[in-house]
């Protein structure tokens, strides 16, 4: 996908001699078009609400929060009011003493010389408590301070807006965002900042567009700020803003160019963040490590294997060797471009291995259908004491289905039931399908309606668990209720209730379900024609079928089996014949079960397998 190539002669590496250049790719199709967002794992260099930057002539440090974020380095400069000579001699002393505190008991010590020296409220040094106590964990202590305050400016009541929002108060912190815009406070960079990753966090579209609104208005931008706006609409998947707030930023460094490859890589969009990563090199623009987590990502979503190893070696053999997090990354990205025994071999290699590390790998082995080697692992995490979170729990439930453990499966659900995460959509889901594997539907059930909410998956785990178990009628009876609920069918939905048609030969509701899929885009979907064309076929209604053959823009080796297979059967041995043909000249191999099939319900055939074009018809 990529082609990357080590040379020495660019630019180093942190004085490697060994160096990375990917040439730049061409752009994606539908590069701005929006989607809806998903789920991560990895270090997120946009977790963050007010945040800053460091930069050195190497690098740039992404992961600066607004947790480290302090004001005091303003505090000169605004303070409004003159203060005597021995009082401001007194108050820059105070100011440093505070800015050097790394204890909540030496803050309240210059406190107390602060309110005995000070024989009015000073500015800048209520201002440094305020940061201070915020950074000490102190909330309470700073919203005392900054109550108490005679004057306020853009400082004190951004330093308790990050505050609120810092410790997940994002109701408060939005409370006095618009308090200090009645009292005529003009917002400057670090409070837009604060208020779009604010506005992310209640997921509040509308306001984030008015807060860039006001952000052009006043000419508020800079690095930071314009790397927040494209956070924002890349949270919100609106790819195009997105893509335009980067493309009109004036400059960019690797953290503004970082949020576009996570944004990209965090939603799915894995080639455009690669082609992000490319067009980041060409310019001359060094990965730092969430950069490297978000490309591995991609790669793993992309099966771009090819890629992944060049990352491995030019990357993180030479400057993040013992990073945790690019390692976890390594091992998810092996383990899902299906290279599993690498994805072992560098979890294996771990002397530092955390909850996701162990999830991946045991996620991996599920996803391989290797679930002894799944379960062996995750008793030996249990041995170890390390803390499962929800991915675990739905690796492990689909690796005890996989192999029929259903006794461990029953034991992860207990715990579940302890744990009060059976509300999880994801786990709730898996717990269908596990149980409706193993034959246990009442359960399988029960579980479905105890969910809080029922979402798509969930419904379809269930429809699709009972129509394969040869309990079709209740399968259908489930679409029902799933659609009187107001969920919509997605394509594996459809395609389980069709199957549930075709064994019960019920073409009538196989043709409601034909006419709810062709008003949305699940009729292009391959799966989805291929399980009508099934369903037709059986119930004898062959023109149909064939219909729905001819409007397919792609077929897969089911399509040609069940179109070949259903004129065999309805005594179409001529058609089936051409077919069969056909099928070859277009690269699909006729297997034995194409040809027992039409042997069987044709007599002997004359089938020449070196031949694409005539053919030859005996009935016996």
């Amino acid at each position: 996908m990529l082609s990357l190539t080590l040379f020495s002669s660019q630019f180093s590496l942190f004085q490697q001699s060994s160096l990375l250049n990917i040439q730049p790719l061409q752009s994606p199709k539908q590069k701005h078009s929006s989607k809806t967002i998903n789920s991560n794992y990895q270090k997120n260099p946009n977790d963050c609400r007010c945040f800053y930057r460091e930069t050195t002539n190497s690098h740039t440090n992404f992961h600066k929060s607004s947790d480290d974020f302090s004001l005091q380095d303003n505090a000169d400069a605004e303070s409004s009011h003159a203060p005597s000579v021995s009082q401001s001699v007194d108050s820059n002393l105070l100011a440093i003493w505070l800015r050097s505190c790394n204890t909540v008991k030496q803050v309240k010590r210059i406190h107390a010389i602060v309110l005995k020296s000070l024989r009015k409220s000073v500015l800048y040094v209520d201002n440094n408590l305020i940061s201070v106590y915020v950074k000490l964990g102190k909330l309470v202590e700073a919203r005392k301070v900054f109550d108490k305050m005679s004057e306020r400016n853009v400082v004190s009541w951004t330093a308790m807006v990050n505050g609120y929002s810092r410790f997940g108060f994002v109701d408060e912190a939005f409370m006095l965002f618009s308090e200090s815009i009645r009292t005529g406070v003009r917002g400057n960079e670090k409070m837009f900042v604060c208020v779009m990753n604010l506005c992310g966090r209640r997921l509040d579209f509308e306001l984030g567009r008015q807060i860039h609104a006001s952000i052009l208005k006043c000419h508020c931008r800079n690095l930071i700020v314009d790397s927040a706006i494209l956070h924002f609409y890349a949270q919100f998947g609106d790819f195009s803003s997105a893509f335009c707030a980067f493309d009109g930023m004036s400059e960019r460094d690797v953290v503004s160019w970082t949020a576009m490859i996570t944004a990209c890589s965090q939603q799915a969009r894995g080639d455009e963040a690669i082609f992000m990563f490319s067009r980041m090199l060409s310019e001359g623009f060094l990965p730092n490590e969430f950069t490297v987590c978000s490309v591995l990502k991609a790669c793993g979503e992309e099966r771009a294997l090819k890629l992944g190893r060049q990352l491995h070696a030019a990357i993180v053999k030479k400057l993040y060797k013992d990073d945790v997090f690019i390692r976890t990354s390594l091992v998810d990205m092996y383990a899902k471009c299906g290279e599993i025994l690498d994805s072992r071999r560098v979890f294996d290699e771990m002397g530092n291995r955390n909850t996701v590390t162990w999830t991946s790998i045991i996620a991996g082995y599920a996803r391989e259908g290797l679930g002894d080697e799944a379960i062996g692992l995750f008793r030996v995490m249990k041995r170890r004491k390390i803390h499962a979170n929800n991915l675990t729990i739905v690796s492990i439930l689909k690796a005890c289905g996989l192999i029929g453990v259903f006794q461990l499966g029953k034991e992860v659900h207990a715990q579940i039931i302890k744990n009060f995460i059976q509300s999880n959509e994801h786990i709730g889901s898996t717990l269908v399908w596990f149980y409706c594997k193993n034959g246990e539907f009442p359960v399988a059930s029960k579980v479905l309606q105890q969910m809080p909410l029922r979402d798509v998956v969930s419904w379809t785990a269930i429809i699709s668990g009972y129509a394969c178990l040869g309990h079709e009628s209740e399968a259908l009876d489930f679409l029902k209720d799933m659609l009187e609920e107001g969920v919509e069918p997605n394509p594996f939905t459809y395609s389980s209730a069709l199957k549930a048609c075709a064994k019960l030969e019920n073409v009538s509701q196989g043709m409601l379900i034909h006419s709810s899929v062709k008003k949305t885009t699940s009729l292009s979907n391959v799966y989805v024609g291929s399980a009508l064309i099934n369903m037709y076929a059986k119930c004898g209604y062959i023109s149909e079928a064939s219909q729905v053959f001819d409007s397919m823009p792609e077929r897969n080796l089911f399509t040609w089996k069940s179109m070949i297979v259903g004129y065999a059967r309805n005594g179409l041995c001529q058609e089936a014949l051409k077919l069969m043909y056909r099928m070859q000249a277009e690269g699909f191999e006729v297997d034995d079960y194409i040809l027992m099939t039409v042997y069987n319900a044709c007599g002997d055939i004359e089938w020449n397998a070196e031949s694409s074009s005539g053919y030859c018809l005996q009935s016996s």
